[in-house]
């Protein structure tokens, strides 16, 4: 089955990544940080807990064995459930390329069998001279446009929180005008 993660991926741009599938979307975020610091923020649960989680869902708990084959597992509490997300990780370039299996443990067929690729690339700044990482997210093998919609929704929001974190702003306080609670 093809993937959006082509290879050898150090060499890449942004123009040569293959156009997504139909049944996928795409967002592009820059983050004003280093490429590698970016990807830091997402395989260090230390700090992958205080970022990743859509609106004002808290990140409860990320379990993280970040290489080929190694699990990803975590917890979102929206303050009456937990959603729980799990996968698998298929490819791992630091600090180029991630790429996971999603599927949700508590909505077994929401998004099962999906995959999720994000690519890092190193990006002109517009507001300084400081480094800035494009981030572009590919999630496929989403199989109806309700649930294209649903996670397109969830990864705007992931990939905002993203951004604020990663210049050492609290997300939640940025995004929502309180901090979330944990």
């Amino acid at each position: 089955m093809p993937t959006s993660h082509p290879t050898p991926t150090a060499a890449l741009t942004v123009a040569d990544l293959p156009p997504a599938p139909p049944d996928a979307i795409r967002l592009n975020k820059l983050v004003r940080a280093p490429r590698e610091h970016v990807f830091q923020l997402w395989t260090d649960p230390a700090h992958f807990n205080k970022w990743f989680a859509p609106g004002p869902k808290t990140t409860c708990d990320a379990q993280m064995d970040v290489r080929v084959g190694g699990s990803l597992r975590f917890a979102m509490n929206d303050g009456k459930n937990d959603h729980i997300g799990i996968g698998e990780y298929t490819a791992v370039d630091a600090p180029n390329l991630l790429a996971f299996t999603w599927s949700w443990e508590t909505m077994p067929d929401f998004g099962a069998g999906s995959l999720v690729t994000v690519h890092f690339f190193d990006a002109p700044n517009p507001y300084d001279d400081t480094p800035a990482t494009e981030v572009v997210l590919t999630h496929e093998r989403l199989g109806s446009a309700v649930e294209r919609s649903e996670h397109i929704g969830g990864w705007w929001d992931t990939l905002r929180a993203l951004g604020y974190y990663a210049r050492g702003v609290e997300p939640r306080e940025a995004m929502h005008g309180s901090a979330a609670t944990q």
